[in-house]
């Protein structure tokens, strides 16, 4: 376990200058935005643009992180070290991952902290909308758990992508390319395959869980998931077999 932590640690340090960077570039821009608003240079709608423009940025950005944390072990020549503790491979992976997650929870707290500190107005908006404030601390949660769900589904497959790009000499960026878009296939198929034996779970009454019926009594949202149980187990083991090649099968190589 202490091992594992100093991984974490480690990859903690080496995101923590771009975490900050691009926080303090976000709340500068919210901040230019609000100073606009407020002199009446731009309309007050351009508020919105303050907060969806990072929102859309961010996925992005993390996709790239999610890249060049590994990346920079090659770079930086550390991945001799990483070969040579006696970590299993999963636990190095793991480890990128939970940092990773650290960096997503980050910004996502920047960006709401950002909305509250500058655009109370459209709070404001949003107050009259809902019923409490506890439904908006609710739903909010479960965004951002949902965000960090697929986003870390998606390192995985990233991670997969680039242990295997480094287990070939050449063409590794199409190998690597090639290797995510098999690998989605191969979970798409394996959720279809499983459904039928997992149909035996009920259906999730999501608009009574997210309460969505106080703000409109005819909202209906439900989900079954049956199809998603395939997905799951076909991405963690995908996680497990990226720790696996990285810890007896990659190369060290640029």
């Amino acid at each position: 376990m202490k091992r594992f932590l100093k991984l974490v640690l480690k990859d903690l340090e080496g995101s923590r200058l771009p975490t900050l960077f691009l926080s303090g570039i976000t709340l500068v821009f919210m901040a230019f935005v609000r100073y606009k608003v407020s002199f009446g240079s731009w309309h007050s709608q351009m508020s919105v643009l303050a907060v969806a423009l990072p929102t859309a940025f961010f996925p992005l950005w993390l996709i790239w992180r999610s890249f060049q944390t590994l990346r920079s072990e090659w770079r930086e020549d550390t991945v001799y070290t990483l070969l040579a503790l006696p970590v299993p491979g999963w636990q190095v992976m793991l480890a990128k991952l939970v940092s990773l997650c650290v960096e997503y929870s980050v910004l996502f707290a920047v960006t709401v902290g950002g909305t509250s500190l500058f655009f109370g107005g459209l709070l404001d908006e949003l107050w009259s909308m809902v019923s409490s404030l506890s439904w908006v601390v609710w739903n909010g949660f479960w965004v951002y758990a949902a965000g960090l769900a697929v986003y870390s589904s998606l390192i995985i497959y990233i991670q997969l992508a680039f242990v295997v790009s480094k287990m070939v000499g050449k063409v590794q960026g199409l190998v690597a390319l090639w290797v995510w878009v098999l690998a989605s296939w191969l979970a798409d198929k394996a959720a279809v395959l499983l459904a039928p034996l997992f149909r035996w779970l009920p259906t999730l009454r999501l608009h009574e869980f997210l309460r969505l019926n106080e703000l409109d009594s005819g909202i209906v949202f439900e989900w079954h998931p049956a199809g998603q149980i395939g997905l799951v187990l076909a991405t963690v083991a995908f996680f497990f077999l990226t720790g696996y090649l990285f810890e007896h099968y990659v190369e060290i190589n640029e």
